[in-house]
Formats: C-alpha cells, structure tokens, sequence
C-alpha cells in the first residue's frame, strides 16, 4: 500500500475528440414553450446545453483544470488492490488535526478546489494557521483519478478502504472525516464502523464526523409537526427528483451504452442536477445556474468525467449503494461527535434536529442560507468556515 506521486496527464486526442463529438451532435427538435415557463422544468434545458456546449468547444482548455488542481500534490495508494487517487494538502501551524473530505455523484474531487486552501491555511483568508487542517481529498472508487472496480462496490466498502488510506497507508492514529452527497453516506460509516471507540484497534481511526448532506440514517420516526412536514415535503421531492437514482441503483449498464459517445449526453445528465440540486440565485425572476458557477467550474467538473471516461464506473456506485444497503441499525448510534452543516439542499436536506439525535451524537449544529447540495463549490467560503468552526471546537 505505498503511496506514489501522481500527474494528471494532458490527453489532447481524447480533448479533441470530446469537442469534436459536441460539434458533430445532431440536436433534437425543442419544445415550444410559452414565454413564462421554465424548460429547467422538463429536464435539461437546450438552449443552456448549447451555449455550455459552444463554449467547450471553442473557450475551455483541459489544460487550465490540470493546473488549477496541480496547486495540490498529488498521490495514488493501492488499496483492496485497487489505485486510489488523492490530493493531499499539509495543514499549517505545528500539528495541524488530519481532515479526510469525500465528494459525491456528479461532483469530483474537482468540488473542493476552491476549499482546500482555505481549510489548510486559514490564516490566508483571515483565520488563525494554528487551525489549518492536512486535507485529505481522494476520488471516490471508480470516479476521475481513482481505478474502477471490476464490479460495483458501495459506500460500506468504501468507507473500510478510507480508513485504511487513513490509518495504515497515510500514518494518521486520528482523523476528522467529512462530506456531502455520497460523501456524507462514506463519512457517516467511517463514524459508524472506524470511529477511535470502535474495532479492535481503540483511540485509532475516525475521532468526528461533519456532514452537510442527510445521507446515512438511523431509526428515528417523524412525530412533531415539523418532523412530519419535513418528512412530506422530502417524499414529495423524491418523487419528482429520483428518476436518476431509480436508473442507475438498478439498471446502469444500459444507460451507460446511451452515455458512451455522448458528451453532450453526459453533460445533459449532470448539469441538470447542478440546476435543480443547487441553490440558484433568481434572474428575471428564474434561478440562473450562471450566477452560482462559471461556465469554467461546470466544465471542470464534467471534464473530469469524460477524460477519464469514468461515467461508467461512477453510477455503478448506486448499484453497491443498493447491495450493500448501508444504514444505521435499530439501537445502535454515531457516538463519535458529530457537526452539522445544514445548507439549503432542497433535495436531501436535513431534518429537523432531535430526528437525528437518537441516532448521532450531534455537538455542533449550523444553518446557513446561501448553497445548495453543492455546497463546497456554490459557496466556498461560507463552506469552509461552517467546516472549520466544527474542528477547531473538538
């Protein structure tokens, strides 16, 4: 399991390609929509498509994403025999506390390029170095930079391979974990299962947990108002939003021969979760996903997908999702201490709190009201303030 330097590599045959097949794509007739309707509502907007699709092709530069990332070092490590990418980021001061932060589906790890400075070396941003972290940043298994399994693996698997990297591989006796979307399933397990107070080896492993997506859950049962509301109003969301889930926790392998030559496909397939999931500023009275992001960060992210031609191998992770069923069983509990960063995530919000007491030992509660479920990328800042506000007070 030694750990080795890792470049990502500039392709210009398979950038041109890309390009090349978003230029040739014959387009589909659009539906004809009054004036006052959003077509945001009905799927992947065209007209947006085409725009980002003429920008990669004439404006984006493959190159200029491997520089951003390449700020960062960063390392491959055998795993369960697989090679897993990560960005690795010594925190400041003297002995700065290990922060291993997991992406989810359709992000990257690409979603903390503009976070992992500011929870390394906060005194840059007008913090204390006393509190920067070593960021620990890999790409989940079959995702980017990451290997493919040869099958689908989920999140349990997933979290024993992270606290491996952690402890054996890396040489942390503790770290803090954190995440969002699939991420926040992998960190609730790393608390579960590889917390200081678990397994054979005590006071090793994972000493906290922050999440900011409701990811694992436990047992607790909607009884105020409020929870019962809440409860509602997510079922309700989940009808309209989880066609996508649906799909590819049961059948991948045949969306996957839709996706294979189609980048405008796949780019359909993912912004729209960005327009739906994220907290959009309105423009003319609609949310503008290009007041969230630039055109740049959304290809970044997407790139990272078509270079590596990991679309595939990612959404196979919905498929283990659905083998291996992770979840909080009845009486049992995160006793770890955990933080929460609730963001307004329409899609997968948190509860109200005491639902999730009887399963997380919650010290650390914060709502913010300016991102979405992409939080590390729509508001950088105010994500890596609810992060460090967390670790700092353990």
């Amino acid at each position: 399991m030694s750990v080795k330097p890792f470049t990502i590599a500039p392709d210009a045959a398979r950038e041109k390609l890309i390009k090349q097949r978003m230029a040739d794509y014959q387009w589909p007739v659009d539906m004809q929509l009054g004036a006052d309707e959003n077509p945001w509502v009905y799927g992947m907007d065209q007209q947006f498509l085409q725009e980002f699709c003429r920008y990669v092709v004439a404006d984006y530069q493959w190159q200029s994403t491997i520089d951003e990332l390449h700020r960062f070092s960063h390392f491959t490590a055998e795993i369960d025999g697989l090679n897993i990418h990560f960005i690795r980021e010594d925190g400041s001061g003297d002995n700065p506390q290990a922060l291993l932060m997991t992406h989810g589906w359709p992000g990257s790890v690409y979603e903390f390029n503009e976070v992992i400075d500011r929870l390394a070396h906060p005194e840059n941003y007008g913090g204390k170095a006393e509190d920067g972290l070593t960021v620990i940043c890999p790409s989940l298994p079959g995702y980017g930079f990451s290997d493919a399994p040869p099958r689908p693996l989920g999140q349990v698997t997933t979290a024993a391979m992270w606290n491996k990297l952690m402890v054996e591989v890396l040489g942390f006796d503790t770290y803090i974990a954190q995440g969002g979307d699939w991420g926040s399933v992998v960190t609730g397990l790393l608390g579960l299962h590889h917390g200081v107070d678990k397994g054979p080896d005590i006071g090793k492993g994972c000493k906290a947990i922050h999440m900011n997506m409701y990811g694992l859950r436990g047992e607790g049962v909607p009884e105020t108002e409020e929870e019962q509301k809440w409860a509602a109003d997510s079922q309700a969301v989940m009808e309209a939003e989880s066609a996508y889930l649906q799909l590819q926790m049961t059948k991948p392998q045949t969306l996957i021969y839709a996706m294979n030559e189609s980048p405008v496909g796949v780019a359909a397939w993912i912004l729209e979760k960005f327009y739906s999931w994220s907290d959009l500023p309105l423009s003319h009275g609609r949310p503008d996903l290009l007041k969230r992001y630039s055109m740049h960060a959304l290809a970044s992210n997407l790139m990272v997908y078509l270079m590596t031609d990991s679309f595939m191998s990612a959404i196979w992770f919905y498929r283990g999702f659905a083998e291996e069923l992770p979840h909080i069983p009845p009486g049992e509990k995160i006793t770890v201490p955990v933080g929460v960063g609730k963001f307004n995530d329409t899609y997968l919000g948190f509860p109200p709190r005491r639902l999730m007491e009887s399963s997380f030992n919650i010290v650390h509660w914060a709502e913010f009201d300016d991102a979405g479920h992409f939080a590390a990328m729509e508001n950088p800042a105010q994500f890596a303030d609810a992060v460090l506000d967390f670790t700092t007070a353990l």
